[in-house]
């Protein structure tokens, strides 16, 4: 049976953000932070967004993917931040009226088509532990749960739960050509 309060929407296109995309992205941000539970997402942190110049910066890198329908409305935004010479998806949220459309998938392939023709060997993510359609949606791409985190994610997963942010993990998709670089002995 079908939710009521789902759009549909068959017709969207993932693109690169444009400078006048910024401004409708906490909107889409704050209305997916309500499917979370308050358990995981307490209801004083909904509000909370990725800060404007971090996504003009994410924009002006080319790190910056929306979903939009074909009246140009942004559905969905994918959002990397590079650390170092590995990327992190540092944000990826789709308005709940658009929700099970393909659209999140659609944002993420964007995503790692990105890394995969960059030479960037890693892409890692925060995400809750309990939230199942987070976790199904990284794994189906080949993100897997890290035990011991980069000293960098171990900072943000502090961070986050010094917010009041229900347990969260950091997953990391290793991008093929580096997995098979890393098996290949070297030739000296």
């Amino acid at each position: 049976m079908r939710d009521e309060w789902r759009a549909d929407v068959t017709d969207y296109r993932i693109e690169l953000a444009s400078i006048e995309d910024v401004p409708a992205l906490a909107a889409v941000e704050q209305a997916a932070a309500a499917l979370f539970p308050e358990r995981l997402l307490p209801l004083h942190l909904r509000g909370e967004t990725v800060a404007p110049e971090k996504l003009v910066a994410a924009q002006a890198a080319g790190m910056l993917w929306v979903a939009k329908d074909s009246a140009a409305t942004v559905l969905g935004f994918a959002c990397v931040a590079m650390h170092g010479q590995v990327a992190v998806l540092a944000e990826l949220d789709v308005l709940p009226a658009y929700g099970r459309h393909g659209i999140g998938s659609a944002l993420l392939a964007a995503v790692v088509a990105w890394g995969n023709a960059r030479v960037i060997p890693t892409l890692y993510l925060t995400t809750f532990l309990e939230f199942a359609p987070s976790q199904a949606l990284y794994r189906k791409f080949g993100f897997v749960t890290l035990g011991a985190a980069p000293d960098f994610l171990a900072a943000a997963l502090r961070q986050e739960a010094e917010a009041g942010l229900g347990q969260r993990v950091a997953m990391r998709l290793t991008f093929p050509r580096h997995k098979a670089a890393k098996s290949c002995p070297s030739r000296d």
